[in-house]
């Protein structure tokens, strides 16, 4: 099987997150989302500028690390600038260009927004119309780096995992 790191993307509360606890019971190797509550440095995690950069660093480290045929990813560097453009925050002008030197697999299954399994929590804090709005930043945004979005069916996670299972 030819390398693939496989971007599994989408706004708040679309069912990313389930979706990689699910590959990872099915024995794929996976990146989870990194919680800016499990990050130590309380400065970093009160500013967004701070954490998207903490974010984007680690981002990368996994990036490299994946070294596995085939590698899922709860979010990529793609979402760090689109959550600061979002927030109306500048990012690093390199940062495009370390994200069109990395190779993810063209395909990015993308969880769209789907308002009726939304909740918010200690973690996330957006509403409901925030989510829609980071949708389409994301959506822009993973476009505009000329990648393929796959919309994820919004069923039960059996047939979504077996949706992307079939796609790889």
């Amino acid at each position: 099987m030819k390398n693939r790191k496989i971007i599994i993307t989408g706004p708040p509360g679309s069912g990313k997150s389930t979706i990689i606890q699910a590959l990872i019971k099915k024995k794929y190797t996976c990146f989870k989302e990194i919680n800016p509550s499990n990050i130590d440095n309380k400065k970093v995690r009160e500013s967004k500028q701070l954490l998207s950069e903490f974010i984007f660093k680690k981002r990368l480290e996994d990036y490299h690390s994946a070294k596995n045929n085939l590698t899922f990813f709860d979010r990529s560097t793609i979402d760090v600038i689109a959550y600061l453009n979002y927030w109306k925050l500048n990012h690093p002008h390199e940062w495009i260009k370390i994200i069109k030197n990395q190779n993810y697999f063209i395909n990015v299954f993308y969880a769209p927004f789907w308002s009726e399994i939304y909740a918010t929590n200690n973690y996330r804090k957006e509403n409901l119309k925030e989510a829609m709005l980071i949708d389409k930043f994301l959506r822009n945004l993973f476009l505009k780096f000329n990648f393929n979005l796959i919309e994820l069916p919004k069923t039960n996670i059996e047939n979504r995992i077996e949706f992307i299972t079939n796609q790889i």
